[in-house]
């Protein structure tokens, strides 16, 4: 009786040939994918920040309503506190004013600042990105200007946009050429 499989003189691996193919292959495709990993950072970035801007539109809204409808209001001087600079101290009256509406910290620094701020050691951490805009203590003041962003993004993180929220919650985009 035949057996019915030959063994055959012939190894089973693969050819030095056909190893550089793949390899060759894998880093073309690798070369075409890591430039889209930074795509894809600044992407979800952008929307990170959008969803920031979101909840301060939120946290706004939920202070006017449990304050008949006026804005906050920035205490003339700022510096009696015992805070150190006016900035840090304008940030600082922003946490307090509407962290018990849902807006932490976190919420007011966009995620490309952070990472921008992080890889560069030499610079000082800012508090917050984004700067509220300050009206008159009447009531409905922000919604009379409806062209009046309540919020606006204080850099250009965004290629050389600065993303700022509407009294509708809508969130937009302003050109920010100096930022380029």
């Amino acid at each position: 009786m035949l057996p019915l499989h030959r063994p055959s003189d012939r190894r089973s691996g693969r050819t030095l040939f056909e190893v550089l193919i793949v390899v060759t292959i894998i880093a073309i495709l690798a070369s075409l994918a890591v430039p889209l990993f930074g795509f894809f950072r600044r992407k979800a970035d952008d929307a990170a920040c959008m969803g920031n801007l979101r909840t301060l539109h939120t946290s706004f809204s939920s202070y006017l309503l449990d304050h008949k409808m006026v804005w906050p209001q920035v205490p003339g001087s700022l510096d009696e506190d015992g805070m150190a600079g006016e900035n840090d101290a304008l940030a600082e009256f922003w946490f307090k004013t509407l962290e018990p509406y849902g807006s932490h910290r976190e919420t007011w620094l966009c995620p490309s600042q952070r990472r921008t701020f992080a890889e560069n050691t030499d610079s000082k951490i800012f508090d917050a990105s984004y700067s509220p805009t300050q009206y008159d203590p009447l009531p409905n003041i922000p919604y009379q200007w409806a062209r009046q962003p309540w919020v606006i993004e204080g850099g250009g993180y965004h290629q050389g946009e600065a993303n700022m929220v509407m009294p509708d919650g809508s969130i937009q985009k302003e050109h920010m050429p100096m930022f380029e």
